[in-house]
């Protein structure tokens, strides 16, 4: 597997511990914060460097100081990282929408 599929995938399962119910921050890989929200905003971070790398890479290659080979991998990696804030997001509004619908 190539270490930017690793990368995304490490990202994911960040992700998926956040939001889990019976997560604590020491399991989730983050810092010692106290919360999960920590841990969200450390994933939040590392999100937006995944796409500052895309920006990087691509001006490297503009430059030609990079090759299109590593624009691609630093795009597949920004559209993997994408797909699962996505996917997290929408699970986030299915809970939502569960619990509106819970009666009271």
């Amino acid at each position: 597997m190539e270490p930017t599929s690793l990368g995304a995938m490490r990202q994911y399962q960040i992700a998926r511990q956040a939001l889990s119910p019976n997560s604590k921050p020491a399991e989730m890989g983050a810092k010692e914060t106290g919360s999960a929200t920590g841990a969200v905003a450390e994933s939040a971070k590392e999100f937006a460097e995944v796409f500052q790398n895309v920006e990087k890479t691509t001006e490297a290659m503009a430059s030609g100081q990079a090759d299109a080979h590593s624009v691609v991998q630093a795009m597949a990696n920004a559209e993997v990282a994408l797909e699962t804030a996505v996917t997290i997001r929408n699970r986030v509004v299915e809970a939502y929408q569960e619990l509106l619908r819970m009666p009271v």
